[in-house]
């Protein structure tokens, strides 16, 4: 039955990140995301570029989010052109490493039966401070590339 197995949990009830073994998993789809992001890619590998307009209205004011040129680094990972990849968005590379930590999580799930969590408070000063630094500067540095992403 769910739920009634042991649950082994790491950290301080009050830390930035927990970790916990649980005996089911609670969160199946995301290796089902994981999956459909690598069809995704392929096919923009394959196909080439979507025919629509994946631009937000700032992107026309000239305004570069942390997610411009996301679409094209993707195409070129898949391609294997992992320079052209990280010039159009160096945050690319959290794509594959979330998607390799994904799959070795499900991996070991199936081979022994337990479920590693992570639980993130992103509020925590630890946590949310570095990462908005983190967002800010890859806003400035996609605005500094306007010419390489911009319309």
């Amino acid at each position: 039955m769910r739920g009634r197995g042991r649950t082994l949990t790491t950290g301080h009830p009050r830390a930035a990140a927990r970790f916990r073994s649980i005996d089911h998993d609670r969160h199946p789809a995301w290796l089902w995301f994981i999956t459909a992001g690598g069809v995704g890619a392929s096919l923009l590998a394959v196909a080439g570029l979507p025919p629509i307009d994946l631009h937000g209205p700032a992107h026309y004011l000239g305004i570069m989010g942390p997610t411009c040129g996301m679409t094209r680094a993707v195409r070129y990972v898949a391609l294997g052109e992992f320079a052209t990849a990280t010039r159009f968005n160096p945050a690319v590379w959290l794509l594959p490493v979330l998607a390799a930590l994904v799959i070795a999580r499900a991996l070991y799930g199936r081979a022994t039966g337990r479920w590693l969590e992570v639980s993130i408070r992103w509020r925590s000063a630890a946590i949310g401070l570095p990462v908005a630094v983190v967002v800010v500067l890859l806003t400035l540095r996609q605005q500094a590339n306007v010419d390489l992403i911009g319309p």
